[in-house]
């Protein structure tokens, strides 16, 4: 999918991704990683985006995030550009899982 992107569509979802990405790291902290991007939807690139972005779950898989550019049209009425559902995570905490796994890993050695 990417791959078949134009130039336009390529920096529109670099765009969005960045909106999103400035979610996550202020919902996470610091580094943050990209973990998937789901129902990315590219449309025709305009001027004058606006982007909005917000949390739609957080837990032991990390944040997902859906993320949105809008325009308005040449008629002046607002309209979707692109949308995106990203999930992030850290590796700064583990999950849960994770410790979960570690800790039956070191009672086993034990």
């Amino acid at each position: 999918m990417l791959a078949s992107l134009q130039l336009q569509g390529a920096d529109l979802l670099d765009r969005i991704l960045d909106a999103a990405a400035v979610h996550a790291r202020a919902a996470l902290g610091v580094p943050v990683s990209l973990r998937r991007c789901e129902n990315v939807e590219i449309r025709e690139a305009m001027d004058d985006l606006q982007f909005e972005s917000w949390c739609l779950r957080k837990d032991d898989e990390g944040l997902v995030v859906m993320a949105m550019a809008t325009a308005r049209d040449e008629s002046g009425h607002a309209c979707v550009v692109a949308t995106g559902r990203f999930t992030f995570s850290t590796f700064a905490a583990p999950s849960a899982s994770i410790v979960t796994r570690l800790g039956r890993l070191g009672a086993s050695t034990k």
